[in-house]
């Protein structure tokens, strides 16, 4: 697993929390959601929306967490092969999100 790029996030990203996160957005667990939920054509984050909010509960509700892990979200599914292929998708069920990123496998993509 390689390190959080914190980019514009270094306010937060070297946080207790972060910490937890992107070692959250690793577990096999997390990362078949991520695929799964991909795999659907819907944002990569949806399909772990409850299981964000059971493990952190309020502390991943505050804008600038959400919007971190958004970026650690990019930077997991890029790291499994897969590329952006929309901003902005609107999100389902609004738990946390109401809008996110979608992925695709570059051969999938159209």
């Amino acid at each position: 697993m390689k390190d959080f790029d914190a980019g514009s996030f270094s306010d937060v990203a070297h946080t207790p929390l972060a910490s937890a996160l992107w070692q959250f957005l690793h577990r096999d667990t997390s990362i078949a959601c991520l695929e799964t939920t991909t795999y659907l054509k819907r944002p990569a984050i949806e399909g772990l929306q409850p299981h964000l909010l059971a493990e952190f509960g309020d502390e991943i509700k505050a804008d600038r967490v959400k919007q971190m892990t958004g970026r650690m979200v990019k930077q997991v599914m890029e790291s499994l092969g897969y590329r952006l292929e929309q901003i902005d998708v609107s999100i389902r069920r609004k738990d946390l999100y109401k809008t996110a990123a979608r992925y695709a496998k570059p051969e999938e993509q159209q």
